[in-house]
């Protein structure tokens, strides 16, 4: 498959813009009479969006239109590779440009919100063609190869390539005053997120661009590439403003309910130039299988072997090479959707109130095992629901007799709102819950079931896990109250970076290394150990290993591998040269 797409590449690249067009709307068209699975799915999610006013004939102009704009797309991709900014200049057409200049007058930096829309990568390269720096953030493609392609073509037009977890290199691209451009337009129930308003249906979308427009102070400004014939427009958008509450929880949702309403806006006038068979709602707040799951179970209808069939064999390859790089780019291959998670009880006729509630538990010795307060509660037969509640996880050992396993450490659990089972004591602590622990370790998730006499946290949310010098993401974990030991259950990002306390022997070296997994992620924190599973990649910048597993062994200051060891279908490649072995070692 990659040999067809280098192939294909070298013979588009070079035609001009019309001819590669042509050429894309040949091959969209195709996918639209083969693709029979995304097909079915972008034309329920059409009647699912647009509703009954939008009839079936018009919901399948959309959708071959759809197939179309995608096949341009990929097309145009190999064009604009050689293009230069003149010639882009001639290509596109830019409105509203004094909204970014005016953004970027504050000197804190813009986040340019986007969606998979129109042809998305042609704007960073528009701007930096017209004198803006910055760069894209964006998740590593699980096929290095096309994600290298991407990368050097968005570097070629002097666009830089922040992959997701590059949280340092994006606040200094902030802090430069420069652009930082996201499209946070699918469901990724790997990233946090908040449910809001979009085609009239709640969608869970990441708070990624508020959160850094909050923290740093960056204005959001909204910006689409509309295709217009064979010429392509660019509109940029007022900045996303909003009044502060206080309330960090409520000015994420406001933040991303604001420009998500923009991003709809832009689909309604023209639906045809977006990536409708993204399952855009596939997570509910009462349950994570949205209708349009049942869309593609349906196998495909047994036809006629006429014209199809001849097409088949033809067009086969070379659309497998380019849906390869384009699902990889708009999420059409999706993960299956994660299970029902549990409702809050419903809240009738609250029995009592009180201003001030405290909970503890102990060993049998009497030590203070731990503690949960709130400023205010209310009680309602077997569940207390408490405002803002804290909580203390103190280190004792299960057989208190005995001193804790390793070092000592106490961990402090934050959330908005806290219930609490009388029962069995078992805690469900929700919105911006935050766990830290004395010695600097951070864990943030929208949701944790917390059962503290038997010391165990789990979640099935997304999850981020921090230090100085350590990054991690992932969904769904189990573990200690205190995180000494840790299972990230899959979808494992971890990024540890030692800029600034380099190991021994590397000092003045910066070191970078991201490992990411399918999981589960076993993390032995009081050890230093770490157990990846399926499907694991490891990056130092240098050189790419693959493994069924890898178990590393962590320096104990600044948390980055000293030791690790890769076992099953290892492969490495380092430039031009790859090694294949069952076993590896990893300095």
């Amino acid at each position: 498959m990659w040999m067809a797409f280098l192939g294909l590449r070298a013979v588009v690249r070079w035609l001009p813009l019309p001819v590669a067009q042509v050429l894309g709307r040949f091959l969209g068209t195709a996918a639209y009479g083969l693709l029979g699975r995304y097909r079915r799915l972008t034309l329920e999610h059409l009647r699912t969006a647009l509703g009954p006013a939008a009839g079936a004939d018009t919901c399948r102009e959309i959708t071959r239109g759809v197939f179309v704009n995608l096949g341009k797309t990929a097309m145009e991709w190999f064009v604009l590779d050689r293009a230069s900014p003149a010639r882009l200049r001639r290509w596109v057409e830019v409105h509203g440009l004094s909204h970014l200049q005016h953004a970027l007058a504050k000197g804190k930096g813009v986040i340019a919100v986007s969606a998979h829309f129109g042809n998305w990568e042609l704007l960073p390269a528009a701007l930096a063609g017209l004198g803006f720096e910055g760069g894209v953030l964006a998740r590593p493609l699980r096929y290095p190869e096309y994600d290298a392609f991407l990368k050097a073509m968005r570097a070629r037009k002097g666009v830089a390539t922040y992959d997701r977890g590059s949280v340092k290199d994006v606040a200094r691209a902030l802090r430069a005053n420069q652009i930082v451009g996201v499209v946070p337009d699918q469901d990724v129930d790997s990233l946090e997120g908040v449910f809001v308003e979009f085609f009239d249906r709640p969608a869970y979308t990441p708070v990624g661009p508020a959160a850094l427009s909050l923290m740093a102070g960056a204005p959001i400004v909204p910006c689409f590439v509309v295709r217009d014939g064979r010429r392509f427009r660019v509109l940029l958008e007022e900045p996303i403003a909003i009044e502060r509450s206080g309330d960090r929880t409520q000015d994420l949702i406001a933040l991303t309910q604001q420009w998500s309403r923009v991003v709809e806006s832009y689909i309604r006038r023209y639906p045809d130039q977006w990536a409708w068979m993204h399952r855009r709602w596939k997570t509910q707040p009462t349950s994570a299988h949205s209708p349009q799951h049942t869309a593609d179970s349906h196998g495909e209808s047994t036809r006629s072997a006429g014209p199809r069939r001849t097409l088949e064999p033809v067009l086969s390859l070379i659309l497998c090479a380019v849906c390869s790089l384009l699902c990889a780019q708009t999420g059409w291959a999706e993960a299956p959707a994660h299970g029902e998670q549990a409702q809050a009880p419903a809240e009738e006729g609250v029995a009592q109130q009180m201003d001030r509630f405290t909970m503890s538990g102990y060993t049998p010795e009497g030590t203070k095992r731990w503690e949960l307060t709130g400023t205010g509660a209310s009680v309602e037969s077997e569940i207390v629901t408490i405002h803002r509640p804290d909580a203390i996880g103190y280190d004792v050992a299960q057989d208190s007799t005995q001193p804790p396993e390793g070092p000592s450490r106490t961990a402090y659990l934050q959330a908005s709102v806290a219930q609490v089972e009388q029962s069995s004591r078992r805690i469900r602590m929700e919105h911006d819950v935050a766990i830290h622990t004395s010695d600097g370790l951070w864990l943030f998730s929208p949701l944790m079931y917390w059962l503290p006499d038997q010391s165990e946290l789990t979640t099935d949310q997304p999850v981020r896990l921090e230090t100085d010098h350590m990054l991690l993401y992932g969904y769904g974990a189990t573990g200690q109250t205190q995180l000494k030991q840790a299972v990230i259950l899959r979808d494992v990002e971890l990024l540890l970076n030692s800029d600034d306390d380099s190991a021994p022997g590397q000092a003045g070296k910066k070191s970078h290394v991201r490992i990411t997994c399918d999981g589960p992620l076993t993390f032995d924190y009081h050890r230093y150990i770490a157990t990846f599973e399926r499907n694991v990649h490891v990056n130092d910048g240098q050189t790419d290993l693959y493994s069924d597993t890898l178990v590393a062994y962590l320096h104990r200051t600044n948390r980055t591998i000293t030791y690790a060891q890769a076992d099953g279908r290892v492969r490495i490649v380092q430039g031009p040269h790859t090694a294949d072995s069952r076993r590896a070692i990893y300095e």
